[in-house]
């Protein structure tokens, strides 16, 4: 039996992890992109990669230098998103399970959407993900630097099969994806 796969996304402060916290609490199996790849910095071989491309393995010093230069970024996307693919498949493989829930924070940009059987976009206002910001210390110049390299947040909700607007509280979160994760089990068991 195919495994279904729901691709989970958002902007950065949209409200994305926390989803995906919630999901996993009632139950789903989760995945993250971020995670395998904090995963995947820990390997040998990437190592040496990141040391040959950056002089460090710093993530922070590497996050700063690819946000600032797209032939860089790319370069590195270009290694990582097979590497994510294939440990995220192997690690999908192994659970046993009908179907699971994978947060990729660039699940359009790298045209992942393809590769799932359903998209769920978390996204937030404008004014909400500012105060998430400030929250956590990130200023707007680091924010729109990020933003810059994604697609528009209309085009994100053209593409994505449901849309989840999280401008309220956690608990108004938690209750929204209980809903959806009732209807994925309902849909994929």
């Amino acid at each position: 039996m195919k495994k279904r796969l729901v691709g989970l996304t958002g902007s950065m402060a949209s409200g994305k992890s926390t989803a995906l916290h919630c999901l996993a609490s009632c139950g789903a199996y989760t995945l993250s992109a971020d995670e395998l790849v904090r995963e995947l910095y820990k390997t040998a071989p990437v190592r040496c990669r990141l040391e040959k491309w950056f002089a460090t393995t710093d993530t922070e010093k590497i996050a700063r230098e690819v946000f600032s230069s797209p032939k860089k970024r790319k370069q590195l996307e270009d290694f990582l998103h097979p590497l994510v693919w294939q440990l995220a498949q192997k690690k999908l493989t192994a659970a046993p399970v009908s179907w699971a829930v994978f947060e990729i924070p660039l699940l359009f940009e790298a045209k992942w959407d393809e590769r799932v059987d359903v998209t769920v976009l978390i996204t937030a206002s404008a004014k909400t993900i500012t105060s998430r910001l400030k929250a956590r210390g990130i200023s707007l110049q680091q924010y729109r630097e990020r933003r810059q390299t994604q697609l528009s947040e209309a085009e994100k909700i053209s593409r994505a099969d449901m849309v989840v607007y999280n401008d309220g509280t956690k608990t108004d979160l938690e209750i929204k994806m209980k809903r959806l994760y009732q209807a994925l089990s309902t849909l994929y068991a």
